[in-house]
This record gives C-alpha cells, sequence and structure tokens, in this order.
C-alpha cells in the first residue's frame, strides 16, 4: 500500500503508522477514511496528525506534507 514512501533513519522522529497517515493524507483522503483504512478510529488519525505537527513544530497538516515530501518521506 505504501510503496513509494521511503522511511529513512534519520526521521525516526515519526513513527511508521504515522509515515502511513501523512501518506494518506497527501492523496487526499480525510481522517475518516483514513481510519477505515487503516482499522483505526478517526479519532486516533486525528491524534496522530496532531502529535506530527507538534513534534515537528509545524502549524497543520498541509505544512506536514510539505515537509515529508522536503525531507523525502514520501516521493513521487
Amino acid at each position: 500500500m505504501i510503496n513509494n514512501i521511503l522511511l529513512r533513519e534519520n526521521h525516526s522522529s515519526i513513527s511508521e503508522r504515522e509515515v502511513e497517515i501523512v501518506h494518506l493524507l497527501s492523496m487526499g483522503y480525510n481522517s475518516k477514511e483514513i481510519g477505515e483504512m487503516l482499522f483505526i478510529s478517526e479519532h486516533t488519525v486525528n491524534t496522530h496528525r496532531r502529535n506530527m505537527v507538534r513534534k515537528l513544530d509545524l502549524k497543520n497538516s498541509y505544512q506536514l506534507i510539505v515537509w515529508a515530501f522536503k525531507e523525502r518521506i514520501l516521493s513521487l
């Protein structure tokens, strides 16, 4: 499912699950859809999103997606 995601050792600040979530966000899925795909609640998805934004000192999910591409956590 996440064959175009590159996990790099120096990005251990976000978990594999968080990488899955940011990947699905970048594809345009909302929290409810992501939760259904990953068999977790919408609330859990939102918690992961908030935690990533906070850990990386970003302002929103859009910046999170941009950060993931810049850091090559996600690729085209």
